[in-house]
């Protein structure tokens, strides 16, 4: 199978989308079934997509091309009456991936939907008939910092939960997941992985992409939890309910898996002395969003206690609402503290998440911890929600343009002050790392948040930590030039050239007529 040098915009496996256009039901193994659609249906729905992402995405071309889009168009139309119905799902969600936008979404249905990837805020409904929904494997997977990972599975396979997947018949798991980055709609790799695992149990899509042969049958390597590595065959499930088990079934339960069922919940921590907010959708639950973040910093204040805010999970909501946790924060000087109040990030933490994340970023001094997030700070997003007239398949376009708070910000996404990634002996061990670093760790200050940001020459942050010490009420009038000649001269010591030149060339725009850091600077230079 092709290799892959890039899954972002237009270099999201180019290649494999193409073959779509030549490959017929025979070539490619999808199971020959009567087409519920007839080829004027599918031309209408399809020309209805487009026509949607046209009128209503602001700019649904940032990393590809008109061209190319309506190349793609023009090809899938004149290719409908040589596919099956599920391949022209497959084409149609490839084409609308190529808007490399999270919000903007066509979602392949499924016949069992409770256990795929979806998060979207209002129910979607099933496609017009449901020999359209796909069938999947009887597990899930996820990455992870060191793989893709069993995370869930029929109750009578649950022995393979923790196992890693090695490889898909003879595709290495690594360019399964690569592949099927053609048909994700995700504008980072972060949400890239987390929607191709989800992908990688879909038995049609990997016959399509050439991931698998052309059987019914998918054989996967595995790797057991102690490494041994070892084959099965696995055949899609059939219609119906199943018992089903997950990574998380075990006692005890995990702090952040205590209240699945709500939107939002808190509780204080003795052991740590901490108030652990979980915050999974900026909504509204019968109770006000607004009354429940009052009342749990004001605990976290009385009780003289770290605040923790838990938005790994949450894919967004209404982020008018995140105001209230925002101004609560500025207002009081003992939470808004790197060292008082942590917020846990990762991949799905997106949308109107993300927008509380920017929001934080600039008026606030939380720390953030965990993985990047899983939106770009400056998004698309409000989507309108299309049900397509004959397949009934639900399309999502964005409308909306959110900035960032920074001017030119074109970050992949919010990298935290403290990467502190999941590993799978943490994922299955029952640890939460994150959490872990957040509740322990101590003298958050300038300089040790410089030093994370400075390596990977993330700007926005870099600015984020100087400009608040310089203009804060309570810092303005302080003089960080020393630290940064500590800093720098750390760097250099390391032999990361490159890292102190970047301290001192930063520490110069702030203290342009600064001798030492002119000197040291010059210094290294003349190397």
């Amino acid at each position: 199978m092709p290799q892959i040098d890039s899954i972002r915009g237009m270099n999201r496996f180019i290649g494999t989308i193409c073959t779509f256009a030549s490959l017929g039901v025979a070539a490619n193994g999808i199971v020959a079934q009567e087409r519920v659609l007839d080829d004027d249906a599918w031309r209408a729905d399809i020309t209805a997509v487009a026509d949607a992402i046209h009128e209503f995405h602001p700019r649904p071309f940032r990393t590809s091309s008109a061209q190319d889009f309506q190349q793609r168009y023009q090809a899938l139309l004149n290719d409908v009456p040589a596919l099956s119905d599920r391949e022209v799902v497959l084409r149609l969600a490839a084409l609308v991936a190529l808007v490399d936008d999270g919000h903007t979404r066509l979602t392949i249905p499924r016949q069992h939907s409770e256990i795929g990837l979806e998060f979207g805020h209002t129910p979607t409904p099933g496609p017009s008939n449901k020999l359209l929904e796909f069938p999947q494997l009887p597990m899930k997977f996820e990455k992870i910092e060191d793989g893709i990972f069993v995370v869930a599975a029929r109750t009578d396979l649950s022995e393979l939960i923790g196992c890693r997947l090695v490889a898909i018949n003879d595709t290495g798991a690594d360019d399964a997941l690569a592949a099927v980055q053609a048909i994700t709609y995700a504008e980072n790799s972060q949400l890239e992985a987390l929607m191709g695992a989800d992908r990688l149990t879909l038995p049609d899509a990997l016959r399509s992409l050439g991931i698998s042969g052309v059987s019914e049958t998918i054989t996967l390597t595995l790797a057991s939890p102690d490494g041994a590595q070892f084959r099965r065959p696995f055949r899609p499930l059939e219609p119906g309910t199943f018992d089903w088990s997950d990574a998380f079934a075990d006692e005890p339960v995990q702090l952040r898996h205590e209240h699945p069922e709500k939107k939002f919940w808190s509780k204080y921590v003795d052991d740590g002395r901490f108030v652990y907010m979980q915050m999974d959708e900026i909504n509204d639950d019968g109770r006000s969003l607004a009354e429940f973040v009052s009342a749990t910093l004001q605990e976290a204040i009385q009780r003289d206690a770290r605040l923790v805010i838990d938005i790994r999970n949450n894919f967004g909501g209404s982020g008018g609402l995140n105001k209230t946790l925002v101004m609560l924060i500025i207002q009081n000087t003992e939470l808004n503290q790197y060292d008082r109040t942590f917020v846990l990030t990762g991949r799905r933490t997106f949308s109107a998440a993300q927008m509380l994340v920017n929001e934080l970023e600039q008026y606030t001094r939380v720390t953030l911890v965990g993985e990047p997030t899983g939106s770009r700070p400056d998004h698309y997003g409000d989507p309108k929600k299309i049900r397509l007239e004959n397949s009934g398949l639900t399309l999502r376009v964005s409308r909306l343009h959110w900035s960032s708070y920074t001017a030119f910000d074109d970050r992949e996404a919010t990298h935290p002050d403290f990467l502190v990634p999941w590993t799978s002996d943490a994922f299955f061990g029952g640890r939460d790392p994150a959490l872990e670093f957040a509740v322990s760790v101590r003298g958050v200050d300038l300089k040790r948040l410089l030093r994370n940001a400075i390596p990977r020459g993330d700007l926005v942050q870099i600015g984020r930590y100087l400009l608040d010490s310089q203009r804060a009420p309570d810092t303005y009038a302080h003089d960080f030039s020393d630290q940064l000649l500590e800093l720098g001269a750390e760097f250099a010591q390391q032999d990361d050239r490159d890292s102190a030149i970047l301290v001192y060339k930063v520490g110069l725009y702030f203290y342009p007529a600064h001798e030492k850091l002119t000197a040291a600077l010059t210094a290294l230079e003349a190397e």
